[in-house]
């Protein structure tokens, strides 16, 4: 575990001061007194106007994350309404959804549909991201398809984040950070130009946030987080035409989300098809953990209210969440040739090592009896390790900035390597022991690779005055595998001991695998007047061959899942107005994501199981509208608003799965209504045989999970002087709010979140040379219960008396954000 900082967060805080008093260089402001900052993005790998890109683009300001207090990427969503979050068992298993769309596996063999990159380095695996965000500068949302200029993991979108720039004297900086529950965070950094060859920046920060939920067994706080952060940029400039930027980071991070607590159970009776099925909550009392009449949920949720939808206790005898370190180094250089054009080498190399765990039966006391014993003495718990290496090289081209042509050329290189061990549940060696023991026990080693290549260019060509048209186009090819063998005895914890079963029932490989794809994107750009454009853009985007290699992985899924292509329309308009006084962006867009990678189910004839592999969804569309507003209302007061309208469904899939209602499948073989709907409601599922209980539905026209319909934000920045005072004052305001959305991907119609707003109220003061700055700020201001994920994974297998063929309780359960309750914070931040 990550060891706390011995130093109290207070004492931090006197000492980043005396350290930031050292020099007295200030930072130089870019802004026009009396007009709106001027937003610049690399959307297209140069750095440009925000209102000159014809593409939809969210900013995030390092103006907006300093206020708003912005530390993971947890936050960034919660704030940018084109930004959803799936969050899963562990951090692992997280995911971030662009405009309704993105990946949800447990498994390492598929890519996610966003890709994050940091400072023109795309990170390997996404679940990278879900760590400490560090001396950022800004954060670009890149929607819609970006394969053409950010690769094949692009094909719903990209986060670019940037980092703050070597330029202007030395600025010296810390800040301390202390919330009412105890969360922490210290940060210091110095950055700038030492001479005319040599400019250096150095960050360290580290943080702490104990725990939203509290566990009964050992009085701990968990699903909180912590770590600790270096980065440094290191620039040299041999020449006046040479710049050579070294940037080597670590991060340590200790996560304990992923707990997830119980808050309904309910007993389903009646008949969904026939429109009477009603959902009743019921207490602890005659209920049993998989019908066991040894594991009565009097005693195994002791003091727990399950019934109360904000419970935040728990009972664990096994933790739950990730520990991770992060390494890597990224050498950038830079020519800038006679003719003003730049030539790039980037080069990046980093290493991934974490170790994941989690209680899977959700309590504290043993619920897995030995084999030929009833008396349950073994606790059903899972762990892991992953090792992630990534090494990328791009060669860029970058043409001058003046003239009616402009192109962007560059070849790219990389290969990735992940390493994935894992265990879960018990079977000791030489027990017989198979998938279908109770604790479902498994112990697999697997790795995947893969190396692209690609050729990649784009161009806008102003072929007439106010008429600019855009293409692009990138060529790829990836060589991918994998290797897998797996056992189910739990006690082989090392590669040494570790016995795979048979060739072709627990032992599989696919190498060699080659794939080539191009991706392009063509926009015509019409500025009506200098201050006012519109455009329109069509993309396409494309993610690689996956591979299915989870616990579960059969004979039948050993070979590589078809990519998954996207292809997007969009129309949109962006207006400077009032000199510089409003900012507006207005985009329609509509995308079609065809072979969508997610773990399906699927039946074989005559046979009443139901299977799980990854497969690929025919067609998942999406459709919507965005608007993106900025305004500068008086000298000193800032409003900007945000609006999301997202409409994901599933366009075409007949096998999708059902939920939970043994009344939800027709008799007879026959299914009940087409296209799942009776009355207003869902009808029955296609039964796998004649009488059977479970079936498969077609889900076509149904509604992809995940993402509310509407979500907005709005913001707002007053400052102001204090009369007889050397200080100024500030106040900001942020609403932001969602409307219901389902969040199971069977259309459950239980499964569906509520509506909410939140409020976060900040306000402060600071000295006339910004040099010092006290803020507080009150999270949640009028202390409003959401839930954001109501089907977290958690405890299924409850049943309404001790037998196992009593009927069935569905127990929800929760994983809370960090703002679900009221919380107030302070914080100083000092710069010299």
């Amino acid at each position: 575990m990550i060891k706390t900082i011995k130093m109290t967060p207070m004492a931090s805080a006197l000492a980043l001061a005396l350290f930031a008093h050292g020099a007295q260089a200030q930072e130089e402001s870019t802004t026009k007194p009396g007009t709106l900052e001027t937003v610049v993005v690399t959307a297209n790998k140069r750095v440009e106007k925000l209102e000159n890109v014809p593409m939809a683009i969210s900013v995030m300001s390092e103006q907006e994350i300093q206020r708003t207090n912005i530390r993971e990427i947890e936050d960034v969503v919660a704030l940018m309404p084109s930004l959803t979050l799936n969050s899963g068992t562990t951090a692992a298993n997280n995911a971030i959804f662009m405009r309704g769309i993105g990946t949800v596996s447990v498994g390492i063999g598929v890519e996610s549909d966003v890709a994050v990159i940091i400072d023109d380095i795309p990170i390997a695996t996404q679940f990278q991201a879900f760590k400490d965000l560090a001396d950022v500068a800004r954060i670009e949302v890149l929607k819609g398809p970006q394969s053409t200029l950010f690769g094949k993991s692009a094909v719903a979108g990209a986060v670019n984040i940037v980092t703050k720039p070597l330029a202007g004297p030395m600025v010296y900086r810390a800040s301390t950070y202390l919330t009412d529950d105890k969360e922490w965070r210290v940060n210091a950094s110095m950055g700038g130009r030492i001479n005319d060859e040599f400019a250096m920046r150095l960050y360290a920060s580290k943080t702490r946030l104990p725990g939203t939920f509290h566990n009964l067994t050992d009085g701990k706080d968990v699903n909180g987080s912590g770590g600790k952060t270096f980065m440094a940029k290191l620039q040299w400039n041999p020449t006046e035409n040479i710049s050579v930027d070294l940037t080597p980071r670590y991060n340590a991070q200790d996560n304990t989300r992923g707990v997830t607590a119980v808050n309904g159970f309910f007993l389903r009776t009646g008949s969904l098809a026939a429109g009477n099925q009603v959902s009743t909550p019921i207490g602890l009392d005659n209920v049993y953990l998989n019908g066991n009449p040894l594991l009565p949920a009097s005693t195994i949720l002791k003091g727990i209210n399950v019934n109360d939808p904000g419970n935040r206790n728990v009972r664990r005898d096994f933790p739950t969440g990730l520990i991770s370190t992060d390494r890597g180094v990224g050498l950038k250089v830079s020519w800038t040739l006679p003719n003003d054009a730049q030539l790039m080498s980037i080069t990046s190399y980093s290493k991934y090592l974490a170790n994941d765990f989690r209680d899977q039966d959700f309590a504290d006391v043993p619920t897995i009896a030995p084999s030929g014993q009833t008396v349950p003495t073994i606790d059903n718990n899972q762990f892991g390790t992953y090792d992630i290496r990534s090494k990328t090289q791009e060669i860029r081209y970058v043409s001058p900035d003046t003239g009616t042509f402009k192109y962007v050329a560059g070849l790219w290189v990389a290969h990735n390597e992940i390493y994935r061990h894992f265990i879960r549940g018990y079977c000791v060696a030489p027990v017989a022991c198979n998938a279908n023991s109770p604790s479902s026990p498994t112990n697999y080693y697997t790795d995947i690779y893969n190396t692209n290549k690609a050729v990649f260019g784009q161009a806008s060509w102003e072929f007439l005055p106010t008429w600019t048209l855009t293409a692009g186009l990138r060529v790829n090819e990836e060589i991918s595998g994998y290797h897998y063998k797996r056992n189910y005895f739990t006690d082989q914890l090392t590669v040494a001991s570790f016995k795979p079963g048979p060739v072709g029932v627990d032992q599989f490989q696919s190498i060699g695998n080659s794939d080539v794809a191009t991706t392009g994107k063509v926009s015509l750009q019409k500025q009506i007047t200098p201050e006012w454009m519109v455009y329109s853009q069509v993309s396409t985007g494309y993610k690689g061959e996956a591979y299915d290699v989870t616990s579960g992985l059969k004979a039948v899924a050993a070979f590589p899942i078809r990519p998954e292509t996207s292809q997007s329309f969009e129309i949109g308009t962006k207006a400077n107005l009032f000199n510089n006084r409003m900012s507006v962006a207005a985009t329609y867009y509509n995308s079609d994501f065809f072979n969508y990678q997610q773990n399906i189910t699927y039946v074989l004839p005559n046979d009443p199981t139901i299977y799980s592999q990854l497969n690929s969804i025919p067609n998942i569309r999406t459709h919507g509208f965005e608007i993106d507003a900025n305004a500068l209302l008086a000298k000193d007061l800032t409003v900007n608003a945000a609006l999301a309208f997202t409409l994901p469904t599933i366009e075409k899939w007949k096998n999708g799965p059902c939920y939970s209602d043994s009344t939800n499948v027709a008799v007879g073989g026959t299914k009940l209504a087409a296209n799942g709907s009776i009355a207003g409601q869902n009808a029955a599922c296609f039964p796998i045989v004649a009488g059977s209980t479970t079936g498969v539905q077609d889900l076509s026209g149904g509604v992809f999970p995940g993402t509310p319909k509407i979500k907005a934000n709005i913001g707002a920045n007053y400052d102001f002087l204090i009369p007889t005072m050397p200080f100024k004052g500030f106040v900001n305001l942020n609403v932001r709010y969602q409307s219901k959305y389902n969040t199971n991907i069977n259309n459950d119609p239980f499964s569906v979140n509520k509506p909410y707003s939140i409020t976060d109220l900040g306000f402060g003061i600071r000295d006339a040379q910004d040099k010092y700055k006290l803020s507080f700020r009150v999270n949640n201001l009028f202390d409003r219960f959401y839930i954001p994920n109501a089907n977290s994974s958690g405890p299924s297998s409850f049943r309404a008396g001790p037998t196992a063929t009593s009927p069935q309780v569905s127990a929800s359960s929760w994983v809370p954000p960090r703002d679900v309750f009221r919380y107030f914070s302070v914080k100083l931040d000092v710069k010299y």
